[in-house]
């Protein structure tokens, strides 16, 4: 893998300035965006949980731009949530709908899915992860088929608990 472009910050009287840091999340994303685009990869340190067991915070992430169309599932994607939120969630399922490539997605320690991802909301595709020392290459063999195998569980996991919710509601 070719390096990425690392984005440095000069300290200066303003990096002490607090207003002068307030960066609107529609200035981030057209940011990561930007970066992206122009072919170079972006790194994001993960601080959320929804992806808990394979991401529980801090670890590193390296994402680069790539075709939706060349997505799979298990891939673990980049993606703008219907509320232009960032987030980082396994696709569980590809399909076309209204003729635009569309995407189902959802943490590995949530239940529910996220709602569907079309393809131009899909910033970009986490090809490695460093843990401390460790760096991992998700692209490699075995981790797509261990990322494909989550997936279904994934799938299932959802699809299981919504029957569940339906058979307890008929129930009481």
């Amino acid at each position: 893998m070719s390096s990425g472009t690392s984005l440095g910050t000069e300290i200066s009287e303003s990096h002490f300035d607090p207003s002068v840091h307030k960066v609107s999340l529609a200035e981030k994303l057209s940011l990561f965006q930007e970066i992206l685009s122009s072919g170079s990869f972006l790194r994001v340190r993960v601080t959320g949980r929804s992806m808990v067991p394979l991401l529980c915070g801090g670890e590193i992430l390296t994402i680069k731009k790539i075709s939706a169309s060349s997505l799979r599932k298990g891939d673990l994607v980049f993606f703008k949530n219907r509320d232009g939120h960032p987030v980082i969630h396994r696709i569980v399922k590809k399909y076309t709908h209204n003729d635009v490539l569309t995407f189902q997605t959802r943490g590995d320690a949530l239940i529910g899915f996220d709602g569907p991802v079309r393809e131009e909301h899909i910033l970009g595709k986490v090809c490695s992860l460093e843990r401390g020392r460790r760096h991992l290459n998700l692209e490699a063999a075995h981790w797509r088929c261990a990322h494909y195998l989550r997936a279904i569980v994934n799938l299932c996991e959802s699809r299981l608990y919504s029957s569940l919710s339906v058979f307890k509601k008929l129930l009481t």
